[in-house]
């Protein structure tokens, strides 16, 4: 109770200690063993200290990765009590260093009908501190009045076809209102300093990004989980500029067992949304 107030409250919660350290340990020995054995494959990812950037489904060719998240008892019975059904594991990122990302709502890329049928569920893997790239939360900002998203598009999209290719332009104006709406109401980014086991959960509607990472010999090892209840479509951008729209109401994919938990079945693994790998391609 006291982490799901948290979350409606403020936007976020961190559940402390969500995961043994030791079973972190065995999550970061695989991965390791993962890229030992695919290097050619992970080199394009890397930076000049070995660190991958945002890899998209890692859990799928990495079992420990989607053991771990299945794990997350106290983390994902918020979730659970938050969607009043048990979340599954629709997508996830896994970093080796900070995202360095401006802050923003996920919501034009995890668009749900009903909307907010979508948590961020992140699972520190490394102790992570002022040096090594933080999460910044803007605590509150969940709260802030409803973007016009339809007028916002009337004025982006006059004269096209409003398709994913163009609805994508409406990203930095629609997190540019947000920031002005925090400014306006007094929200500041906070950082999170947290501990390998950590987990922070992040309402959709949450401001949030990642600070830089200043110490840059140093790892941030960590897991971006993006849970929803089993079944529930994701739709892409073009859907969030579009209310009006009827999408199709029942997920093409399907779902495999890990535990007691769902995981939406893919077929790749997406570095940095730069090159895909097929899942039976690696060693």
């Amino acid at each position: 109770m006291e982490h799901y107030d948290h979350l409606m409250r403020e936007g976020y919660a961190v559940v402390p200690a969500a995961l043994a350290r030791e079973t972190c340990e065995q999550a970061l020995d695989a991965v390791g063993a993962f890229k030992r054995r695919n290097a050619a494959l992970i080199a394009p990812n890397e930076n000049e200290h070995g660190h991958m950037y945002r890899v998209s489904n890692l859990h799928l060719a990495v079992a420990p990765l989607a053991h771990a998240f299945a794990a997350l008892s106290a983390p994902l019975t918020v979730c659970d009590r938050y969607f009043d059904a048990p979340a599954s594991l629709y997508t996830s990122l896994y970093f080796e260093r900070g995202s360095e990302q401006k802050l923003h709502r996920d919501t034009p890329y995890f668009t749900t009908r009903p909307g907010g049928r979508y948590l961020g569920v992140w699972l520190a893997l490394d102790d992570v501190d002022a040096g090594n790239g933080p999460l910044l939360v803007v605590p509150g900002s969940h709260l802030l009045p409803p973007i016009d998203v339809e007028a916002m598009a009337r004025e982006l999209f006059a004269g096209t076809d409003g398709g994913p290719a163009v609805a994508a332009q409406g990203w930095a104006p629609y997190q540019e209102a947000v920031r002005r709406q925090c400014d306006a109401y007094g929200l500041a980014p906070r950082e999170l300093h947290v501990s390998r086991g950590d987990v922070v959960i992040w309402h959709p509607e949450l401001f949030h990004g990642g600070a830089i990472h200043q110490q840059r010999e140093r790892s941030r090892n960590s897991l971006v989980m993006h849970v929803t209840p089993v079944g529930t479509p994701v739709y892409p951008i073009d859907v969030f500029f579009d209310p009006a729209r009827e999408p199709p109401e029942v997920a093409g994919w399907n779902y495999y067992d890990c535990g007691d938990r769902k995981i939406v079945h893919l077929g790749h693994v997406d570095f940095w949304h730069k090159f895909l790998v097929a899942v039976e391609d690696f060693v």
